[in-house]
């Protein structure tokens, strides 16, 4: 029974469903993202060679949970919209979407996720710079009282150290 905006639930007590609504979120549990690079990072990344950046597909979905109390419940959809990398280097990148996962013949411009190094990460502490990945999840609710709407968007970050080297050519005239 509504009163007030709230719920009367039969085995007493009154229920805010939008409190109930961030318990469910509390309760959500997504793991940090699952950063990949091509060239892969656990080798070496090279100066002058683009580097494609993406999130890991199996973890780019919506999450759920739900929180009950008596009859009352109420479910968060937290659902990934872009992802903000941190290249290390003093370059940003925003992406749209999970970036697109590196394919041999894929066109350079088949993703809006890729960075150019244009320094060797030598010199630095551990020779490497800190690859990072920030995702901004927006997070909706629904119940089943005919509750529902939206709570402060939520995001999750993983980082990774990565080495950019140099590589010489030399041209041979042949």
């Amino acid at each position: 029974v509504a009163v007030g905006g709230e719920f009367l639930i039969p085995e007493g007590g009154v229920v805010d469903v939008e409190a109930l609504a961030e318990d469910a979120l509390a309760s959500i549990g997504i793991a940090p993202p699952a950063i990949r690079t091509s060239p892969e990072a656990g080798g070496r990344l090279y100066v002058r060679v683009p580097t494609w950046v993406w999130v890991d597909g199996g973890w780019w979905h919506n999450y759920q949970a739900t929180a009950s109390a008596g009859r009352v419940t109420a479910t968060v959809t937290a659902r990934p919209v872009n992802a903000a990398w941190a290249l290390g280097d003093g370059a940003d990148v925003v992406c749209s979407g999970p970036g697109v996962a590196w394919q041999p013949g894929l066109p350079e411009d088949a993703t809006d996720c890729a960075h150019t190094y244009t320094t060797s990460s030598a010199g630095r502490p551990g020779s490497t710079f800190q690859l990072s990945a920030t995702v901004a999840l927006e997070v909706t609710w629904t119940s089943n009282v005919g509750e529902g709407g939206t709570l402060s968007s939520i995001s999750r970050s993983s980082s990774r150290a990565v080495e950019v080297g140099e590589i010489q050519a030399i041209g041979t005239g042949g």
